[in-house]
């Protein structure tokens, strides 16, 4: 059996690993080395539900864990954790911001870690003792799958003041991730070179009008705690969802919001780079989702696994064979959170085409998109391919269809999240 080390790095965008860049060369060299997918995506530009699909191969709508707070993971649906820990791996993951333990989905991991403040970041004394961690399940008697949750390209980002400047990146979002690039290296080389490592965001991030530096930042904090941005933002969305340009959703400040409100290539496209023993190295360009990586870890760690019900398809033979993965669709959900302006929508990339939809409120236009030739999602051909639209529709109808029966949590471990939501800056 193989071992895997899985970091989800916050707010990863797929833009920010696509090139190599001297700021982050660890992060390229992954890439450059590795199986790279260039047309991943999240579930769910919202941590919480992302992360849950991610680990048990479904869609949001069909785990059942659709916001930041009052669902958890039901006990009937497996978990990938689950799976390798049957299978004989030592399973360890250390996760912060929203991912409380009570959430359910880190079920299976025998040991799951909370980073409460002030151990967040990779540059706290968490960040020596998570390396410290790895290496202890590296020196082991057998195999181990271990996830790293990364928070420090999240808002309010964080890095060190040696990072403050053009050469570590072009403004706050990019210096964070340079920031955390020498911790990533050390986690793949404490690791060791029997480990496949795979890269990934659990979502992406709006940039608009990012901050250059840390003191900007704080600057921009003080003065957003003054205005009345909750009602700004529900007016762009609002105008944005019911308009076929987007423009209100798509040029809207990162002040408005960092991920969460739309569905559009920048919060939902993530980079997903896989690398380690017997896999072939290169890019692969077919869309696979988030939805794909629990049946892929399992069959990577070579853990026999039941019926599991993923939604996903396994990666593993594309990725042994250093050919295309089998073309499938995948779809993408908003989930809607108490205080933060999101409106309830789906999309589905299947081919070179992406739809967003909403089959819950009918103010929402349709946006249909070649996202080969148009990346940028400026031009909508939802008016001039009526039929495409409607096939494409339909197909995400079912791929959403499965609908799990919401978990409601207890009351006190909600309370216990929303403390946390609170001091995110969420409530």
């Amino acid at each position: 059996m193989a071992n895997l080390l899985l970091i989800v790095v916050d707010c990863l965008r797929a833009d920010t690993v696509a090139k190599g860049r001297p700021a982050w060369p660890r992060i390229s060299e992954l890439a450059a080395g590795g199986a790279r997918f260039d047309a991943c995506y999240s579930t769910c530009p919202t941590t919480t539900p992302a992360v849950t699909a991610l680990l048990t191969g479904r869609y949001p709508s069909a785990h059942g864990v659709q916001g930041l707070r009052g669902t958890q993971l039901s006990e009937s649906i497996p978990t990938a954790a689950e799976q390798l820990g049957q299978g004989g791996l030592a399973t360890w993951c250390s996760a912060t911001g929203p991912l409380l333990d009570t959430v359910g989905t880190f079920r299976g991991f025998a040991d799951a870690q909370y980073r409460d403040v002030p151990q967040r970041s990779v540059h706290s004394d968490w960040g020596r003792e998570g390396i410290a961690q790895i290496a202890r399940l590296a020196s082991g008697a057998g195999p181990f799958f271990a996830l790293v949750h990364l928070w420090d390209a999240h808002t309010p980002r964080t890095y060190p003041p040696r990072f403050e400047s053009r050469a570590h990146g072009r403004n706050a979002y990019e210096r964070a991730i340079a920031g955390m690039d020498a911790w990533i290296g050390e986690a793949i080389d404490a690791a060791g070179p029997d480990t496949i490592v795979v890269l990934t965001g659990d979502h992406g991030e709006n940039t608009v009008f990012e901050p250059h530096n840390l003191r900007e930042q704080a600057a921009w904090r003080r003065i957003n705690q003054r205005l009345p941005i909750a009602e700004w933002s529900q007016r762009a969305v609002d105008h944005g969802v019911r308009s076929s340009s987007k423009r209100a959703l798509r040029w809207a400040p990162r002040y408005f919001w960092n991920h969460g409100q739309t569905l559009l290539e920048s919060l939902v496209r993530v980079p997903l780079v896989v690398s380690g023993p017997g896999v072939v190295p290169g890019a692969r360009r077919t869309p696979v989702s988030h939805v794909d990586l629990a049946p892929t870890l399992v069959d990577l760690a070579g853990a026999a696994h039941p019926e599991a019900g993923w939604q996903g398809t396994s990666l593993a033979a594309a990725l042994r064979d250093g050919t295309e993965p089998p073309s499938h669709p995948v779809a993408m959900e908003i989930a809607v959170a108490p205080s933060i302006p999101a409106i309830r929508q789906q999309a589905i990339r299947l081919g070179r085409h992406k739809l967003i939809t909403s089959f819950d409120d009918e103010r929402v236009a349709d946006a249909l998109y070649d996202v080969e030739s148009d990346p940028g999602e400026l031009h909508n051909l939802a008016a001039t391919e009526p039929g495409l639209a409607d096939d494409l529709r339909e197909t995400l109808r079912g791929l959403v269809a499965e609908r799990a029966e919401p978990v409601e949590m207890a009351a006190d471990d909600d309370e216990e999240i929303a403390e946390r939501l609170r001091e995110l800056g969420y409530l």
